[in-house]
């Protein structure tokens, strides 16, 4: 079995890589903030994206690729599961930054947890 956190770090990376993978070439950084709804009483669950870039220092709005973002309706209820079991923590959103140096951060919100 996995380490916690060496699987929470795998699926950061695959975020990282449908990001980087929907960017243009020439973007300089890029921004998903990712909103995790669930917690009905039916179990229910949505998934969703809010993405951008940045090119020329001019922000862009756009949407993950069409054939890359389908894992992601996995990857967050994976990546959830996985740190709730770890801290106990019931975040609601992941936003994950692709920063102009290539280097990866991703943060938390924990005050916003929201229902299905």
């Amino acid at each position: 079995m996995h380490n916690p956190l060496e699987r929470q770090r795998e699926l950061i990376d695959q975020l990282y890589h449908i990001m980087k993978d929907s960017c243009p070439d020439h973007a300089s950084s890029a921004k998903c903030q990712f909103t995790y709804r669930h917690g009905s009483d039916d179990g229910s669950f949505s998934v969703e994206e809010t993405f951008g870039y940045v090119i020329n220092g001019a922000p862009v709005s756009a949407l993950l690729r069409e054939d890359l973002a389908p894992p992601v309706h996995r990857i967050i209820p994976e990546l959830h599961a996985l740190m709730k079991a770890h801290t106990g923590g019931d975040w609601a959103e992941c936003t994950v930054k692709i920063n102009e140096d290539g280097t990866v951060a991703a943060s938390f919100d924990y005050s916003a947890q929201t229902q299905a």
